[in-house]
């Protein structure tokens, strides 16, 4: 008798979660160059082909990892308010941004793999990374909110804006993890962002008299 379709697809769905989990005891005891695809095999009891199948190059690892934390964050976060306790509208922002800096911090040693997979040379690697990490829909939910209250403009679109802040994420992490492990990742994080979001043009100066 031929199992039902969602049985099949069940199987799978933990067959692969099992493999990462064994492949991540091995990156996170020996290094993502040591954890060969034989003694990923060996920890997870499979077929060294098995593995293969699931996940083609190693780097596949770290994006499945880094995907499943950024889903967790995601349900954590949940609705959260459009408030912050300021009452600054981009407060949520904020707080994703200090949350995915606290991930970051956690696992430096993978943010050069993980940003070389987003920068892969082969855009169909790229853009399978790209589309199964969530940021930039995370941040466009946060965004959506925020332009909701009034406080972000509406002559972009959504899914831009988000890009750009992803974006901004992205490129920042890359260079704390690349040459700038003395800073901290959380600061870092709060001072671009608030840069993206207040531009780099000098403001006027008041008039005299102004309040």
């Amino acid at each position: 008798m031929t199992r039902p379709a969602g049985v099949r697809e069940r199987k799978k769905a933990d067959r692969r979660e099992h493999i990462l989990a064994a492949a991540m005891r091995l990156i996170q005891n020996e290094g993502l160059k040591a954890a060969t695809y034989a003694s990923i095999a060996r920890e997870a009891g499979v077929s060294r082909g098995t593995v293969f199948n699931y996940f083609p190059y190693k780097e596949a690892f770290l994006v499945a990892y880094f995907a499943r934390e950024l889903d967790a964050l995601d349900r954590r976060l949940g609705e959260a308010s459009s408030t912050s306790l300021d009452g600054d509208a981009l407060g949520p922002l904020l707080t994703l941004f200090d949350e995915l800096g606290a991930i970051a911090q956690q696992h430096r040693a993978w943010i050069l793999p993980l940003g070389y997979e987003l920068l892969n040379p082969d855009p169909e690697r790229s853009r399978t990374a790209f589309l199964a990490l969530p940021l930039a829909t995370m941040l466009k939910r946060a965004l959506g909110r925020a332009r909701d209250a009034g406080t972000v403009r509406r002559d972009v679109s959504l899914d831009r804006l988000a890009r750009t802040l992803a974006n901004t994420y992205f490129i920042t992490v890359l260079q704390w993890a690349a040459y700038r492990p003395d800073r901290s990742i959380r600061d870092e994080l709060r001072v671009a962002l608030r840069i993206a979001l207040d531009g780099v043009r000098a403001r006027p100066a008041p008039l005299d008299g102004a309040a």
